[in-house]
């Protein structure tokens, strides 16, 4: 049995909650999960990175997550840790998440090819994850296509697209990647001015660069926007201004105007620090910097002014 550390109010911090909380379902008890593959992964969802447990029953590709974030509220309401863990337990066993139950969506082409989307990643960081997978590379990242599932019992998740999936479906690569590229179009886009949420009118300077954050409106990581010249070419000319394009996470790009007093230098620095972050790197989403101008097409790599391009 784990001992819960309190805290000076009586309470485990968050961090302390998520310690004793992992301890516990991995090692006390009768270990009613060891059957189950369990991951933990930081999710952004709702305009946040939430710290999910994913549980799969073996052989599923459609798992249940749970977030040490709403656990955490109920133990500061007064559940204790093995209670949100038996509740934990008791939802994954009344729901089974049996893949048959979405397998007819799976195998059938013409039902799955609409519900294709583009995640995007960093290459050396996920090298292993993509194997047997199709995939393409742009730069240092790599991009997959997941099927996104909006399912009453589950919520919405995403599926990865791997070989043995495009064998069922009797499709090439090109096909999938360009029903993917396709159905990202209908997504809304949302780009947030940092200065916006830190000045007001009356104290914004002129000098202060503008710096938007720009992703899909979606539950799904969002950084593929990277792959949208379109749009981020019709949003340069819209603001009338010209962009560094740092690809900061999975979540999320960073469109940053063109100043003369922000140099090579100072981005880079900017992008390693956010890169070397423990709490920021696994979503790390490459390492290189772009460029952005009004009336162009396309992104190009500000060392070298090459294109940025997907690469079959």
């Amino acid at each position: 049995m784990v001992t819960e550390r309190k805290s000076t109010q009586g309470k485990l911090s968050f961090k302390e909650f998520m310690e004793a909380f992992r301890a516990q379902y991995k090692y006390g008890g009768k270990q009613p999960l060891k059957k189950y593959s369990i991951t933990e992964q930081v999710i952004h969802k709702n305009n946040r990175n939430l710290h999910g447990i994913i549980i799969r029953a073996p052989g599923n590709r459609i798992a249940p997550v749970f977030y040490y974030e709403d656990f955490y509220d109920a133990y500061k309401r007064g559940t204790s840790i093995e209670d949100c863990i038996g509740k934990m337990v008791a939802f994954v066993s009344k729901n089974k998440f049996p893949d048959n139950t979405l397998s007819e969506v799976f195998t059938c082409w013409e039902k799955v090819k609409d519900k294709l989307i583009v995640k995007l990643m960093n290459f050396d960081k996920n090298k292993k994850d993509i194997n047997q997978k199709p995939y393409m590379l742009i730069g240092d990242m790599v991009a997959i296509v997941q099927i996104f599932v909006n399912d009453p019992t589950i919520g919405n998740g995403c599926v990865t697209v791997d070989d043995a999936l495009l064998d069922i479906w009797t499709i090439d690569r090109e096909v999938l990647f360009k029903h993917a590229f396709k159905n990202m179009n209908g997504f809304r886009i949302k780009a947030i001015n940092l200065l916006d949420l830190e000045f007001d009118d009356e104290m914004k300077s002129n000098e202060e660069p503008n710096i938007f954050v720009v992703s899909y409106d979606a539950p799904f990581p969002g950084a593929a926007v990277l792959l949208r010249t379109d749009y981020l070419s019709d949003f340069a000319k819209t603001k009338d201004m010209d962009f560094f394009v740092l690809p900061v996470s999975v979540h999320e790009i960073l469109l940053i105007e063109k100043r003369p007093q922000i140099g090579q230098e100072h981005l880079f620095a900017m992008l390693q620090a956010i890169n070397s972050d423990k709490a920021l790197s696994e979503n790390m989403l490459s390492e290189r910097i772009f460029t952005l101008d009004r009336g162009e097409k396309s992104l190009r790599n500000i060392t070298d002014g090459r294109e940025l391009q997907l690469i079959s």
